[in-house]
């Protein structure tokens, strides 16, 4: 591994822009074979309690990977001043990067920012950006304060006494704000090499975005490549060891079984600074491995499906050329909806079933590609569940990991399917559209139209049915072409029926594929 050159830790004084003096901690002669490191720090009490699962660390150590910055640790821990302030001085002095995750909010457990100050010996300060920021979004006057001569306090203030809103600009006094349309619509405060962060996981990813200009490594990238096989490690493990033996000096490996995946059973990962004994790495394993167990998956295919489908209806790809039209006339189905529609207009309907599975990717394809680059509010995409009696584990666990994997705003509401519709629509009156994964062949759909309002008697909103006409085989060689995730059951054997309650779908005769699992 490649050590870091130049002398760490050098503190420079400085003073910010207010005239006050600060130590900035960096680091100096770094060289063309430098290494960056990182800290991440998630703080919660929801978290340490296991009320809320964490995704941010996650999300950053995958960010700052692709950054060229090494993850050395990640720590969870409660909202306690004195916790948070003593690990981000550790963090602080230790790694090149910090980055903490949560407590920055206007309640009384938001503690983050003064735990912060605490930890590296600052006061606090309302800071004139931020406070700027502030008073626009909410709307708030803030008597008395001079932006060219703020005030500071000290860390343990009684914060009670600020506007709650205001305690949000109540950060370390040496703070930078890291702010800019169409980056992020969250601000981000650095102090020193700790970059802190919102707990909110859509929030944090807007935020990461400035990781991109201030921690990239520019001098040090990781390079990986991956193999998946459908054979298990105990009959990996020779071949695996044989590579270790002959590349390890230079190339890092990994394997990582999976239990219930529909396309491997192992992964196996290679990991170098060095492209070509990366290369030579994965050609000896390529052909080692038994050919016939070699799957070809793409892990990224969620993230990439505009591009991919644009392959599609372009004809790229002798694969793809059975799906080209029924693809391109789902997706201009979709995008005539999201024209007559306002984003915030429409839902789409999904159960957990293969055919909503694949109208899903779709549509997220068509809503990311219009969306791309918006300078908006990031609006996510809404789903509709309507959970019928007694539902499958399996299927409510794929719902759920849906959810996470496309970012997804879901609605659960209780079915029968009418009265599930109703509420969903009471609840949300703006809905004007619902994406269906309906198809000809389903009960009573035959003459269903791609736009066709629910029937009499049914709460009242569009039915938009992009893959009406596709086959059965069409949903499977989407699916399977595209390595996209579906439920596990249908690799048990389940077909159609294996909701447990009733066949009906929305909006009555011609309604199937809503209330349903196909």
């Amino acid at each position: 591994m490649l050590r870091l050159l130049g002398k760490p830790n050098v503190d420079i004084v400085g003073k910010n822009s207010w005239g006050l003096h600060y130590f900035r901690r960096c680091f100096s002669n770094r060289s063309m074979s430098s290494k960056c490191t990182a800290g991440i720090i998630i703080i919660g009490d929801e978290i340490t309690k296991g009320k809320v699962a964490d995704t941010n660390s996650h999300y950053v150590a995958q960010k700052l990977y692709s950054l060229g910055v090494d993850v050395r640790k990640i720590s969870v821990i409660p909202d306690e001043v004195d916790v948070i302030a003593e690990e981000v001085a550790l963090f602080s002095k230790k790694f090149t990067h910090v980055v903490t995750a949560g407590g920055i909010g206007p309640t009384h457990d938001d503690i983050t920012y003064q735990a912060i100050a605490h930890g590296l010996q600052e006061r606090l300060i309302l800071l004139p950006d931020l406070v700027a920021l502030i008073k626009s979004h909410f709307k708030i006057t803030v008597p008395d304060y001079d932006p060219l001569n703020p005030s500071t306090f000290p860390w343990d203030v009684e914060t009670t006494s600020f506007d709650p809103a205001l305690k949000m600009a109540l950060v370390p006094a040496s703070s930078r704000l890291h702010h800019a349309n169409g980056v992020s619509v969250f601000p981000m405060v650095q102090v020193n090499n700790v970059y802190i962060m919102p707990g909110i996981p859509q929030y944090l990813k807007r935020c990461c975005r400035h990781l991109e200009i201030l921690a990239r490594n520019p001098d040090y990238a990781f390079l990986t490549n991956e193999i998946y096989v459908q054979t298990d490690e105990v009959r990996l493990a020779p071949i695996l060891n044989a590579a270790v033996k002959q590349f390890g000096a230079h190339v890092s490996f990994g394997s990582y079984p999976v239990i219930g995946h529909s396309y491997y059973r192992t992964k196996l990962t290679m990991e170098s600074t060095n492209q070509a004994r990366l290369d030579a790495a994965y050609q000896y394993l390529s052909s080692e491995l038994p050919a016939d167990s070699i799957v070809s998956y793409d892990p990224m295919a969620i993230e990439r499906a505009a591009e991919a489908i644009q392959d599609i209806i372009g004809g790229k790809g002798a694969h793809h050329h059975e799906l080209q039209v029924p693809v391109s006339n789902a997706y201009q189905t979709i995008e005539e909806c999201l024209s007559r529609y306002q984003p915030s207009e429409v839902c789409v309907s999904f159960n957990g079933g293969k055919d909503c599975s694949a109208l899903l990717h779709l549509i997220h394809a068509a809503w990311t590609k219009r969306n791309k680059g918006s300078t908006t509010d990031g609006l996510r995409l809404r789903a509709l569940y309507i959970r019928g009696q007694d539902p499958f584990p399996e299927m409510e666990q794929f719902i759920e990991d849906t959810r996470q994997r496309y970012d997804l705003e879901l609605w659960t509401v209780p079915g029968p399917v009418r009265s599930g519709l109703k509420m969903a629509l009471n609840e949300h009156p703006e809905i004007k559209a619902i994406l269906m994964g309906t198809r000809r062949s389903d009960p009573h759909s035959a003459n269903l139209q791609a736009f066709q309002m629910t029937d009499d008697g049914w709460p009242s909103v569009m039915r938009v049915s992009p893959i009406l006409d596709w086959s059965y085989q069409q949903v499977w060689l989407f699916l399977r072409q595209l390595n996209l995730p579906y439920c596990n059951l249908y690799d048990k054997g389940a077909s159609g029926g294996w909701m447990r309650d009733g066949r009906q779908g929305i909006g009555g005769a011609g309604g199937g594929g809503g209330g349903r699992t196909r």
